[in-house]
């Protein structure tokens, strides 16, 4: 392997009509096999192997893009942190407790895969049409979550199935376990029992494990629907506009009070973004910033006492064994890190009289990396999280020739901070249906100003150019 920053795009020749057999995963690109992958996500989920498949599909694309370069691969400088990290995670094998190496492999064979798709992104994705085409993916991750959504919420649909995979796991195992079980009964939410209705009755988990895992991804996808739905045209701009409202819908529906503040906190990071880009009258917006910011504090000193009691009532009234499971899950943490700061525990550990969900190590990415990889592990994740970022700045601020550039670059820093304010309380490598659009998202993200950088060819009808100061 060979590190590189730099690309140099060459023109391949096109293969003549008929010369060979398109055979889906074997004889197409990456950004098209990421594409069917994503495609065939409903299948994936209903097998009840969406959580497994993941990993052997990047593994295969990994080969075959050896075999294609004649093992000549190059690093950026995410992929290079990226697998640094995933050296690390396996630091603390020789202690891991044996009742939890199933998890540790588990959570291991993320890791690696995350170094992989970076890897295969820098490597596979090098034209327009390869990073659209992948972005498409994911209009299709958040057109499933839209229809599964609204599925449950209109009462089309609320039942719960037994996946192919399930059928064959012994009852025991899906009984003690919270992973076993989530791929063995599959649905898309639940409705509340009368005497534990929270601020909604229902709650949604889409095609992922868990409320919070979709309000993640619906935090992800979000901003990136706002820059499709204005950077296109006709029925696909109408498309998603109506991904825009369902995301929206079904976040409000998980009742993950912290992402409702990560959607808050998301929507002025954006407005700041679209302020600060309009150079023209730049000292004017700063100035405009600054009263409304001056106004913002008297009147949340005015109504300071109100903002406290809805807080209260929403955020620790409301479901308050949810706030303080965390408040002790975190104590816990804190109180066991000292025995393995450096590289961590490996996994998470397991707190008595506690579900197992509930383990010391977990409901925190940032708390989570240290308590299950140390200060080192810790130190390796928030750097990975620069090295994504750093592009994404750039982005933002590169010329306006670039087309589409900083649109792009302005909704996925959206994201990505709307991402890093939720996870403070969960951590997102367990569960492969969000790791995928993250890293999707990161693969994107790193190489946009490449392929923005090339010369604009013709696009679809219902695609018309914008200027890159287009938010």
């Amino acid at each position: 392997m060979s590190t590189d920053t730099s690309f140099s795009a060459t023109t391949r020749p096109r293969p003549k009509l008929g010369s060979r057999v398109w055979l889906p995963f074997i004889s197409t690109s990456f950004a098209t096999n990421v594409w069917l992958f994503a495609l065939l996500w409903p299948l994936w989920w209903g097998l009840g192997i969406d959580q497994l498949l993941l990993p052997f599909f990047i593994f295969v694309e990994f080969i075959r893009l050896l075999i294609r370069s004649r093992w000549q691969v190059r690093l950026n400088g995410a992929a290079m942190i990226a697998l640094a990290l995933a050296i690390w995670w396996l630091a603390p094998t020789l202690w891991v407790d044996p009742e939890m190496r199933l998890i540790f492999l588990k959570e291991a064979t993320s890791i690696w895969t995350q170094f992989l798709i970076l890897v295969l992104f820098w490597n596979c994705v090098h034209t327009r049409a390869e990073w659209h085409k992948i972005v498409g993916a994911l209009s299709l991750i958040a057109l499933y979550h839209v229809v599964a959504s609204a599925l449950f919420l209109s009462g089309i649909w609320r039942g719960t199935f037994v996946s192919l995979l399930g059928r064959f796991i012994p009852a025991s195992q899906i009984n003690a376990s919270a992973f076993f079980s989530s791929i063995s009964y599959r649905s898309f939410g639940e409705v509340a029992s009368s005497d534990n209705v929270g601020l909604l009755s229902i709650r949604l988990n889409g095609f992922t494990l868990s409320y919070s895992a979709l309000s993640m991804v619906c935090l992800l996808l979000l901003p990136l629907m706002l820059w499709r739905f204005q950077t296109t045209r006709g029925w696909t701009r109408l498309l998603h506009l109506g991904l825009m409202l369902g995301l929206t819908v079904a976040l409000v529906f998980t009742e993950s009070r912290i992402a409702y503040a990560a959607l808050a906190a998301a929507t002025l990071f954006y407005a700041l973004l679209w302020l600060y880009h309009r150079r023209s009258n730049r000292p004017l917006m700063v100035a405009l910033a600054l009263v409304a910011t001056a106004v913002g504090l008297v009147v949340l000193f005015l109504v300071l006492s109100v903002i406290i009691d809805w807080v209260q009532r929403v955020f620790i009234d409301l479901r308050p064994g949810s706030w303080l499971v965390r408040a002790y899950i975190y104590a816990q943490t804190l109180a066991l890190l000292p025995e393995h700061w450096i590289a961590g525990w490996g996994t998470s550990v397991r707190i008595p009289n506690l579900p197992n969900e509930y383990a010391a190590g977990t409901h925190s990415s940032y708390l989570g990396m240290l308590f299950q990889h140390g200060v080192v592990g810790l130190a390796l994740y928030v750097a990975l999280w620069a090295a994504v970022w750093l592009p994404v700045l750039r982005g933002y601020n590169t010329p306006r020739a670039r087309y589409g550039l900083t649109g792009f670059c302005m909704a996925v820093a959206t994201a990505f901070f709307a991402f890093n304010v939720r996870e403070v309380a969960d951590s997102w490598w367990w569960d492969q249906s969000l790791g995928f659009v993250l890293w999707v998202l990161w693969g994107l993200a790193l190489t946009a100003a490449r392929v923005f950088a090339e010369p604009a060819v013709d696009r679809r009808r219902d695609e018309t150019p914008v200027d890159s100061s287009t938010p």
